[in-house]
């Protein structure tokens, strides 16, 4: 690793749960355009509570000191926003037929139900990942209100929110005929 004292630098760690996960993290590095991003060669440990300079002394002991970083490391939260659309379609359908078809949408984003009761999914794309519910009203004279929601870091819910307006649209108008 270089040193520049000019320049801040950053460890990340990352905790996944799939391969998926890490997959698309390590893409994510892999392609980031912008400043250097490189994998710490050897062994790293993050190492708290522990007398600094013993330990770089038994260090030393072991390994040439040219083989060895050792940096200061300070939590940091970048502040991130998360975003909400929701989009909005009446359907001249039924109310089994307007739910099949939105199971079938979400299917197709490859959603994963996290809670059925209350019919929320979430979701990757190569725009980020997001979470999306969706409610269903039953008016009278057989019109359904969907309402679904999709909420994440930009740009997946623009994205997302894109989608299922486009996929609505024209569910709707296809009902319409």
């Amino acid at each position: 690793m270089a040193e520049n004292d000019d320049t801040e630098r950053y460890l990340y760690t990352v905790q996944y749960t799939e391969e998926a996960e890490r997959k698309r993290v390590e893409y994510l590095f892999k392609n980031w355009n912008e400043g250097d991003i490189e994998t710490p060669e050897g062994l790293a440990r993050i190492a708290e509570g522990v007398d600094h300079e013993e330990l770089y002394q038994e260090l030393v002991a072991k390994v040439p000191s040219e083989q060895i970083g050792v940096y200061r490391l300070q939590p940091t939260t970048p502040e991130v926003e998360s975003e909400s659309i929701t989009v909005t379609e009446e359907i001249s359908a039924s109310l089994d037929a307007v739910e099949t078809f939105l199971e079938y949408i979400l299917s197709k984003k490859k959603a994963v139900l996290q809670s059925g009761s209350r019919n929320e999914y979430e979701m990757y794309t190569k725009k980020g990942r997001a979470e999306v519910s969706y409610e269903l009203d039953d008016t009278a004279g057989d019109i359904v209100v969907v309402r679904i929601r999709v909420d994440g870091i930009p740009p997946a819910p623009e994205f997302l929110g894109d989608f299922f307006e486009t996929e609505l649209g024209d569910y709707a108008a296809s009902q319409s005929e």
